[in-house]
């Protein structure tokens, strides 16, 4: 019997706020609209989709003939790990950036893993003055980081993978 009763007062405050309220869809959900316009301003921008170049221009490093070319005497040098430390580091130098030189003081050469380069490098362009060198070695792939510097390419990360 209560929830009879419920159930008439629920239906009362519902018929009561469907005679007093106004439009069905106060917030405008669903509503359509008066009319659609006729024109569009001139003034206002174009708001349509904004179409980029499906196919960007490739990337040519410059000179990367002579990026090539140093990251092949650098991994030459990287590979030579049967000497001290600082001879080792002395032979890097040369091919490589400041910031780099910086990383590798202190590494003991013992721990390159490669003892040999195995196959031709092949070159990454990422933009005109970036790009990585990658050189099969014994041990995976030797990746180099090639960034230009007072117009030189130099060694400027190093990184190696397994196969």
């Amino acid at each position: 019997m209560v929830a009879l009763g419920l159930a008439a007062v629920v239906a009362i405050i519902v018929a009561f706020g469907k005679l007093l309220g106004g439009p069905a869809d106060p917030i405008g959900f669903g509503a359509q609209p008066q009319s659609a316009p006729s024109q569009v301003d001139p003034t206002h921008g174009d708001d349509g989709v904004v179409e980029h170049d499906p196919s960007p221009s490739p990337v040519v490093p410059t000179n990367d003939a002579q990026a090539m070319s140093v990251a092949n005497k650098f991994a030459q040098q990287w590979i030579k790990h049967d000497r001290s430390a600082t001879a080792w580091l002395d032979a890097l130098r040369p091919h490589s950036t400041d910031t780099l030189v910086g990383e590798l003081e202190g590494v003991d050469p013992d721990g390159v893993p490669a003892d040999r380069v195995t196959g031709e490098a092949r070159m990454e362009a990422f933009a005109a003055t970036y790009v990585e060198v990658v050189i099969p070695i014994d041990a995976g792939l030797l990746r180099l980081r090639m960034v230009t510097e007072r117009g030189r390419w130099l060694v400027d990360g190093i990184d190696w993978e397994r196969v």
